[in-house]
């Protein structure tokens, strides 16, 4: 029996000492990604919300119901809103306005539910003081841009409708957000 013991005290000590013989250990991956865009660029802001994969590391808007929500129009039936670490980390959101680089996610979805259309809102430092920073973003499920903030600002002022003019309603109360789950 004590040999037995012996070697399983053996191998481990040998599982440890090869582990150590891989050299220095590589930096650990971050799953917070890159820094927030520092422009409002729609295919700079894609690539934000694919490099710091939002949907895997990013916080629900309601840490006390997660998942999917009715909504109603502009937005699907359903929506699911993630929010980068700049906004979570300003919780409870909507008492303050919202520091430069935090980014809002909206995804809407069908009532299947399948996902067709991200709406995105990142607080781009010095973009626009109309907006407060906001810059209003519009994508297809794969990418592909369906709607510039410049396009959205046109919309607003020339149509009064869209993103921008529905949002304007909050900016004093809540800093352009909507949904009192942004608050918990």
């Amino acid at each position: 029996m004590g040999s037995l013991k012996q070697t399983v005290a053996a191998l481990g000590t040998a599982l440890v000492g090869l582990a150590g013989c891989g050299g220095e250990p590589g930096p650990e991956p971050n799953p917070l990604g890159p820094e927030p865009p520092e422009e409002a660029d729609p295919a700079v802001v894609w690539q934000y919300l694919q490099e710091k994969d939002y949907q895997r590391y990013w916080h629900p808007e309601s840490l006390a119901s997660p998942g999917l929500h009715r909504s109603r129009e502009p937005h699907g039936p359903l929506i699911r809103v993630y929010l980068n670490r700049q906004g979570h980390n300003s919780r409870p959101l909507g008492q303050e306005p919202l520091p430069p680089g935090t980014v809002v996610v909206l995804e809407s979805y069908t009532s299947e539910p399948t996902l067709h259309t991200i709406d995105v809102m990142a607080k781009i430092p010095g973009h626009r003081p109309a907006t407060n920073d906001w810059a209003f973003f519009r994508y297809g499920p794969s990418g592909t841009v369906r709607q510039t903030d410049h396009q959205i600002r046109l919309q607003a002022k020339t149509e009064n409708r869209g993103c921008i003019h529905c949002h304007a309603r909050t900016a004093e109360e809540t800093d352009y957000l909507f949904q009192p789950r942004l608050a918990d």
